[in-house]
């Protein structure tokens, strides 16, 4: 093992900084880079070498010895004791620990080698007070922004008491909402064809998540194949059970017959939701205005001067659970 490498071991230091450190230290005490590097290797300082006289240039003759003189006593200088609570300048130790060096900017950690190391960054006042003043304002604003009464900074009623979320209007709250607190009906039949509000009613699992088809058709033409949205409700209401049990053999505007594989969903969903869902298979798949498809559906009122042909949600045709 080289005089370098024994030296980084007993250091605890990169070769490449003992490297550094030897040479600087030789062009200040003189000694060689291998007495140095071999000192340190040891653990032991290198002691400043004295300084070479050449042999042509004598050194300059000692100043003659005076004789010794006692030093003429001096008048005693009265002394003033310090203010109460004046700062006193203490002497920084020779050595502490690892949990006491943080309280000085800089420590020694290699003796021999003279290395300081940084113990603790400054940061700015500003920034300690930032720290401090923007979460407050991040409260007040959570404090402002809802107040708990219906329509003030929110559309949604809060129970001081039981915590209990409603709309303005009485209405559960389902997490679902549209400009005004209204139900965003597109949405929620979104998320019943994706079997996420009844389990039981999963229409993504016949007719795919893209409406691609599967087991069931594909939904492309869903707007074709009924032309309102009073058939449409009414066959995902009843179903082929249901049509079959009429003595009806076919569905739809294009006479399809029918088969065994539609479902009933009357016992499952309500007939708001199978509106609702009826409502996302004829926007998203049908490629429909919204708004002309809600009002056909029954969902929202029409607009003035415009005609809605599907029949109220409560006149929707039913079957009984």
């Amino acid at each position: 093992m080289s005089d370098l490498t024994a030296a980084a071991a007993a250091l605890g230091v990169p070769e490449a900084i003992v490297s550094r450190s030897a040479e600087a230290r030789a062009k200040a005490t003189g000694a060689s880079v291998d007495e140095i590097l071999a000192a340190w290797a040891g653990g032991a300082p290198v002691e400043r070498a004295e300084p070479v006289v050449s042999e042509k240039t004598s050194a300059p003759p000692p100043p003659p010895a005076e004789e010794a003189r006692e030093p003429s006593p001096q008048p005693a200088m009265p002394t003033t004791p310090p203010p109460p609570g004046a700062a006193t300048a203490t002497k920084a130790p020779t050595e502490v620990g690892p949990r006491e060096a943080v309280r000085y900017p800089a420590v020694v950690t290699v003796p021999t080698a003279g290395l300081l190391e940084r113990t603790v960054g400054p940061m700015p006042r500003w920034l300690s007070a930032a720290f401090l003043i923007l979460p407050l304002f991040g409260l007040l604003q959570l404090a402002s922004a809802a107040s708990l009464d219906c329509g003030e900074g929110t559309e949604l009623a809060i129970d001081r008491v039981t915590g209990v979320v409603e709309n303005c209007d009485g209405t559960p709250f389902e997490g679902r909402g549209a400009p005004g607190g209204a139900t965003d009906f597109v949405a929620l039949g979104g998320e019943i064809f994706a079997g996420q509000v009844v389990q039981a009613a999963n229409c993504a699992g016949c007719h795919g998540p893209q409406g691609q088809g599967g087991t069931g058709p594909p939904l492309s033409g869903v707007v074709t194949t009924f032309g309102s949205c009073a058939d449409h409700i009414e066959w995902v209401t009843k179903g082929s059970s249901g049509f079959q049990a009429e003595g009806r053999s076919t569905y739809g505007d294009l006479g399809k017959p029918i088969t065994a594989n539609m479902p009933s969903f009357a016992a499952s969903l309500t007939a708001e939701q199978i509106a609702a869902a009826v409502a996302f298979e004829r926007v998203r798949f049908g490629a429909s205005a919204a708004d002309a498809v809600l009002a056909d559906c029954g969902l929202v009122e029409a607009a003035e001067g415009e005609e809605s042909t599907a029949t109220t949600i409560e006149s929707a045709p039913t079957t009984a659970p």
